[in-house]
């Protein structure tokens, strides 16, 4: 069975982190093997504890291994997930505690078994020895205190991955965008219903918390349809995929609506309860060309500038006018695989020329076979 796609992501986050924590792991060791000679008045490179350099690099690459698998999977796995709505703070003060807590004790284990077992159990106090060269010893505090260094710069790469999100911050730090370029993107918009109305109902602040909800109940539908969140705009999501990703196999792009739609259904007592409502969006979709490009000074993101992006927000403003959840172009109808369509309901809508456009653009709503639109 294959792995859905928000798992894919969270395990190559693991491993990015055990990666970088390996590579700090391996350049930390060589430093250590880095000592000043009094006699030659000089540096020197001198392996510790008369160990071969491959076995001292192999040693020191063990902490760090472990660490990352552990602490990253505790991070992206679980302290994530139940701690997503949690101020920053606490989540951070959480995170750090916890790799702490793992960093103190690989440090210990490591240290015990490779250095310092001998001595220990050679000692009239063992238990004293070994808190005195496994804690109290100013190489294992500086040992633990480098490392959690590289745990709040990890903790922050990780808050800026999330800003950015997988695909946008990769293709940042690559440069995809820094000139702009024509690309082909399917564009999905999500738009929660009656917006004005339930913010005067709720109040500005509580009106916030519903939209952050939706957007975090939005999230994994999203990322398990293969798409990319390209902005958040009011109370409004947009999402991307290339033509590739959105009809390659299967239809995801159109899938991501439905998943969408039960995962709201599935947290409807939740809205219920907090709220005093049911939750309802609305959405459109269309594809076309759009010019990618970096913007920006101060701040940079990736900006997708094209018609289609203004003809899929005038397609979802006919959502009220012709009674419908969900409506695509013609153009969304002809990429939908052909074994899949029978999935679907189509309804067309007929070739409508839409607000600030003169061509006419043919529509459809759609629904699950067997659903009620």
């Amino acid at each position: 069975m294959p792995l859905r796609p928000k798992i894919r992501i969270q395990i190559s986050q693991v491993l990015v982190i055990t990666i970088f924590w390996v590579f700090f792991g391996a350049l930390l060791a060589l430093y250590k093997c880095v000592t000043y000679d009094p006699v030659k008045d000089g540096f020197i490179f001198l392996v510790p504890q008369g160990l071969s350099l491959s076995r001292f690099v192999l040693i020191n690459l063990i902490g760090p291994a472990m660490g990352g698998i552990i602490g990253g999977s505790i991070i992206i796995f679980y302290l994530n997930e139940r701690l997503r709505n949690v101020k920053y703070g606490v989540f951070l003060a959480i995170s750090i505690a916890c790799f702490f807590v793992i960093i103190l004790t690989l440090n210990c284990v490591v240290s015990y078994f490779f250095y310092y077992r001998e001595e220990i159990h050679s000692s009239p106090h063992p238990l004293n020895r070994a808190f005195d060269l496994l804690i109290l010893d100013p190489y294992a505090i500086r040992n633990v205190a480098t490392w959690m260094v590289l745990v709040i710069l990890t903790l922050l790469g990780l808050k800026i991955y999330e800003k950015y999100g997988p695909g946008t911050f990769l293709s940042l730090l690559l440069g995809h965008y820094h000139r702009a370029n024509e690309v082909s993107r399917v564009v999905l918009f999500v738009d929660l219903s009656d917006s004005t109305s339930l913010a005067e109902q709720l109040g500005h602040l509580r009106f916030f918390e519903l939209v952050r909800d939706f957007f975090s109940d939005t999230t994994d539908p999203i990322l398990n349809s293969k798409g990319v969140i390209y902005q958040y705009v009011g109370d409004e999501v947009i999402v991307t995929w290339s033509p590739s990703k959105a009809f390659g196999q299967e239809a995801h792009a159109v899938h991501c609506y439905f998943r969408i739609r039960e995962a709201l259904e599935r947290r409807g007592s939740y809205y219920q309860k907090k709220y005093g409502l049911t939750l309802n969006f609305k959405a459109a979709m269309h594809s076309g060309m759009v010019v990618a490009g970096e913007m920006g000074v101060v701040k940079r993101e990736i900006v997708y500038s094209g018609d289609i992006l203004n003809t899929t927000a005038r397609m979802m403003e006919l959502c009220n006018v012709y009674g419908e959840r969900f409506i695509i172009s013609q153009d969304i109808v002809s990429q939908i695989p052909q074994f899949q369509k029978s999935q679907f309901v189509f309804r067309p809508l007929g070739n409508l020329t839409l607000r600030g456009k003169a061509r006419p653009l043919a529509l459809y709503g759609l629904s699950r076979a067997g659903e009620q639109a």
